[in-house]
């Protein structure tokens, strides 16, 4: 039996490494729920409000690297928002599925319609809704590299009804790159830096996460 687009969808986390999805189960929601029980790879992280779940997800993110949080339409995704402000303010590779109303409900002024490209676009570094099953792979690939790689949220917008459309396989990769880019000042700035410490008399040495694993080269500088 072919596999439809919640189904494509969980196939895609499980081989992003996502462990947990932290949400509360909603209608718009059903078909990507039903796919993680179906699949088994992941856990349904059952919470009691929204919120809680995406702050839990980035907890999750901050420890182990990438999470993922959702929430079903009208109030349901809006309540991610405390959490996916949080997560990207401090960085956090955080993926989160923001379901929607069925798409022939959109634009008829339905009680829980709700933007959430403009919902969503001051707290997240990607942001697309899904509207038909040859988009998804993309989205959701392009999703995952873009909170991995600018570390930061990532927001799928996705309709009940595209959840159950027959999937598409992508005609391109959907691999993940795990950037991790060694920087440093540049010679001319390290020059500037070891002329003040070598001129100074008095010297602090303020060392923050990006010393995280040069502990040895902090303490033979002191």
């Amino acid at each position: 039996m072919s596999k439809i687009v919640a189904e494509q969808l969980v196939e895609m986390l499980v081989e992003a490494g996502v462990k947990r999805v932290y949400a509360v189960t909603g209608d718009s929601l059903n078909f990507f729920n039903d796919a993680i029980r179906r699949n088994g790879k992941i856990k349904w992280i059952h919470v009691r409000h929204e919120e809680v779940g995406a702050y839990a997800a980035a907890a999750e993110a901050e420890l182990d690297g990438f999470a993922v949080c959702a929430g079903s339409c009208g109030p349901g995704h809006v309540h991610l928002i405390n959490g996916l402000y949080d997560a990207h303010r401090s960085h956090i590779p955080l993926l989160a599925i923001a379901s929607t109303i069925n798409t022939g409900e959109m634009g008829m002024d339905y009680f829980q319609e709700t933007n959430t490209i403009k919902l969503f676009d001051d707290c997240s570094c990607y942001n697309q809704m899904i509207m038909t099953a040859e988009q998804a792979p993309r989205i959701i690939q392009t999703a995952i590299q873009h909170a991995l790689g600018k570390k930061g949220v990532a927001v799928i917008g996705l309709p009940g009804d595209v959840s159950e459309l027959k999937a598409v396989e992508s005609n391109i990769s959907t691999q993940y790159f795990h950037c991790n880019p060694v920087i440093r000042p540049s010679d001319t700035e390290l020059q500037l830096l070891a002329k003040a410490i070598n001129e100074s008399s008095k010297i602090t040495l303020f060392c923050g996460i990006g010393a995280e694993k040069a502990h040895d080269q902090v303490v033979q500088l002191s």
